[in-house]
């Protein structure tokens, strides 16, 4: 197995950072197709509001692990880490547009959850992609 050097793991940091970014970009846009449809599934279809709290989670999570997946195929090393920390990006990017969208948005002890289950569905859509 040949050695890395230094000069090149430093020369593929930006790319990961690229990979990363557009991967959750990937997730986010996956997210907000469902979420187009869904509404127009409430809006013209007798589905009640009611499902849209366990729509928006399932969501989310395929969007996570979709998105790690494909962040670890295109880097093609530790598919789990970089898998859990795109699932990590993904809910720290929800709570920032949370933050500044909604004035009443707070977060408290439950996000504890949310973070542990973005972490393990991002990693296991790592494992996924590197397996894939």
């Amino acid at each position: 197995m040949p050695k890395r050097s230094v000069a090149g793991v430093q020369a593929k940091t930006p790319a990961t950072v690229a990979v990363m970014a557009k991967g959750v970009l990937y997730a986010y846009f996956l997210s907000l197709v469902v979420f187009l449809i869904v509404s127009a599934l409430v809006q013209y279809t007798p589905l009640t509001e009611a499902v849209l709290p366990y729509i928006t989670y399932a969501t989310a999570l395929v969007a996570i692990f979709v998105g790690a997946a494909y962040v670890a195929k295109r880097l093609e090393t530790k598919g789990w880490l970089n898998g859990g920390i795109t699932g990590l990006v993904y809910l720290g990017g929800l709570i920032v547009f949370a933050l500044i969208l909604l004035p009443e948005f707070q977060i408290h002890f439950g996000y504890v959850s949310k973070v542990f289950l973005a972490f393990a569905t991002g990693a296991a859509g790592g494992i996924f992609g590197i397996n894939s």
